[in-house]
């Protein structure tokens, strides 16, 4: 390997760590953030937008189970099977936003992985700036992911 390929392999390596690092702390967030009370303002339009800009991801996260979406809605045993998103819903109608961004989210974030830095898609970049404009701070590989350059906010 020539100097400039292992420096660009350590680039990699050191950009997948901080992926899977941050991939940790922006589900925390997302989970911390969907138990407030209230859902965004722009909640309603999120999920609009989602469902149309990013359709594919939030329904391959509906077939495998929305486990993600489970998670952020506070389900620790989020098995694979069975209608525990319906059954939370039914106990909580008055959280109907809350379960539908949920899942809209949790489609999302199944299907990012260490390549969504490495190939950013206009999908999620929106969808991470979205978290940006929520008060998610994006560290700087959620950032290249976002095709944010590093005087840009949003």
């Amino acid at each position: 390997m020539t100097d400039e390929q292992k420096a660009e392999r350590k680039e990699v390596i050191a950009h997948n760590k901080e992926w899977d690092a941050a991939e940790t702390v922006r589900r925390e967030w997302l989970a911390q953030f969907l138990g407030r009370k209230t859902t965004p303002k722009n909640g309603q339009t999120v999920i609009a937008e989602a469902l149309t800009g990013a359709r594919w991801k939030i329904a391959d996260g509906l077939t495998r189970g929305s486990s993600i979406a489970k998670v952020l809605l506070g389900m620790e045993t989020a098995a694979e099977y069975g209608d525990q998103i319906a059954e939370y819903l039914t106990a909580h109608p008055r959280r109907a936003v809350h379960v539908t961004l949920a899942v809209v989210l949790g489609g999302i974030e199944q299907n990012t992985s260490r390549n969504t830095w490495r190939a950013p898609s206009a999908d999620t970049a929106w969808y991470l700036r979205t978290l940006q404009g929520w008060g998610y701070p994006l560290c700087p590989v959620e950032r290249i992911a976002a095709m944010l350059t590093d005087n840009t906010t949003e």
